[in-house]
């Protein structure tokens, strides 16, 4: 019974021996190869990984090229639209003072003239009047066209000026008005387009950190790509120790094995 306990744990020892033989060499045939094959495809997903982030770089420096143009050309139009709004700022007191000139000042000077020219007309009624009586000489008042009434012709003519004048102004206080519209509405375009350039300002701080994000990723891929074969190396080397250090190993149970098959 001894012999046969025996011989049936020296075949199980020699069959161990052989399964462990085939799993060294199995490390040794099959391991190796597949760790070149996962370094290889790895290498080419972080090549794929490295030309994405190369077109995101590009990507981000195109758009915050494109930010910086717009940034400089809404600069541009905010100080545009500010400077036409002083300018019409500076120019109110203008029409005022020119709606004032036309409506009143000019007025009150026609209506002086035309008091003046009414003086005068009745100055002239009286030396008329003297020259008929006898006063003077027949022909030493006769003019041709009567002083009153050339007065009276240019008081006349005087006459429509003041509410052409009073028009004038109200078209001059209308012009203003909206001329104070447009300003405040050039106030508030000029903010709202300050609004949008810092609005392009906070768009291009956050690229420069998504820049700086890729940059930094770009550095960590480069040093694991250098890392690899070193990595893949010593994996292989590990690999190919282990699988001799075990079939090593199942010599030893093959020699114990055909030593118990012998006792037996």
């Amino acid at each position: 019974m001894k012999h046969v306990v025996q011989r049936m744990v020296g075949l199980l020892l020699i069959g161990a021996g052989v399964v462990g033989l085939i799993i060294s060499l199995a490390g040794l045939f099959i391991g190796l190869p597949t760790l070149s094959a996962a370094e290889e495809t790895l290498n080419s997903r972080i090549a794929d990984l490295d030309q994405a982030l190369i077109a995101a770089a590009d990507g981000l420096n195109v758009a915050d090229s494109s930010l910086a143009s717009a940034t400089e050309t809404i600069t541009a139009i905010e100080t545009t639209v500010r400077s036409s709004g002083q300018a019409i700022s500076d120019t109110l007191p203008t029409i005022d003072r020119v709606g004032t000139l036309v409506g009143v000042e000019i007025p009150r000077a026609i209506r002086s003239t035309q008091q003046t020219l009414e003086t005068a007309r009745v100055a002239d009624a009286v030396l008329g009047a003297i020259s008929r009586i006898g006063l003077l000489g027949a022909n030493t008042y006769n003019p041709d066209v009567p002083l009153n009434q050339a007065i009276q012709q240019v008081s006349d003519s005087l006459d429509p000026l003041p509410a052409s004048l009073s028009g004038v102004r109200d078209r001059l206080t209308i012009t203003s008005a909206n001329l104070r519209r447009i300003g405040a509405n050039t106030e508030a375009v000029a903010e709202n387009i300050a609004d949008i350039n810092a609005g392009f300002r906070d768009a291009r701080q956050v690229i420069n950190r998504y820049q700086t994000l890729v940059t930094d990723l770009q550095a960590e891929i480069a040093a694991l790509r250098a890392a690899l074969p070193v990595w893949f190396g010593a994996a292989r080397a590990l690999l190919a120790i282990l699988s001799i250090w075990f079939a090593l190993a199942q010599f030893a149970l093959f020699a114990q094995g055909i030593s118990l098959l012998r006792q037996s």
